[in-house]
């Protein structure tokens, strides 16, 4: 799995986009606005710039192999370029990857399957 943002722009509209990036096809996933994003497990709230918190769960997923190293292929957290988005790994407990995004103020947004690679494009109008 690996994880990227950056600005997308759509038919004149704006979007901070988060990408998620999968290897063997795209899990089931949930996503839902939060008053904060608790790590699986631990119970600990995941630390995320801006005011709105969004949790992505996904399902039937894993970060991790066999021995428990993480198989992510970039950074577990991160920021877009304009500082709009922050996203870090909450956890990979028990089959579901918990993803949280921090946002300046909740928006709307869409969800995006893609292929060829697999992915998910998580879009928030700006």
């Amino acid at each position: 799995m690996s994880l990227r943002s950056a600005p997308n722009e759509e038919n004149g509209v704006r979007y901070e986009r988060l990408v998620v990036e999968f290897t063997g096809g795209t899990p089931g996933y949930q996503a839902r606005y939060v008053t904060e994003v608790i790590r699986p497990g631990s119970g600990a709230p995941l630390p995320l710039v801006g005011q709105a918190q969004l949790e992505l769960v996904l399902s039937s997923a894993s970060a991790h192999d066999d021995q428990g190293a993480s198989t992510l292929r970039t950074a577990a957290s991160g920021q877009d370029s304009t500082g709009a988005l922050s996203y870090a790994v909450a956890g990979d407990f028990e089959g579901m990857v918990h993803i949280g995004i921090g946002l300046p103020r909740a928006t709307e947004f869409r969800i995006v399957s893609l292929s060829s690679p697999d992915r998910l494009a998580i879009d928030f109008r700006s």
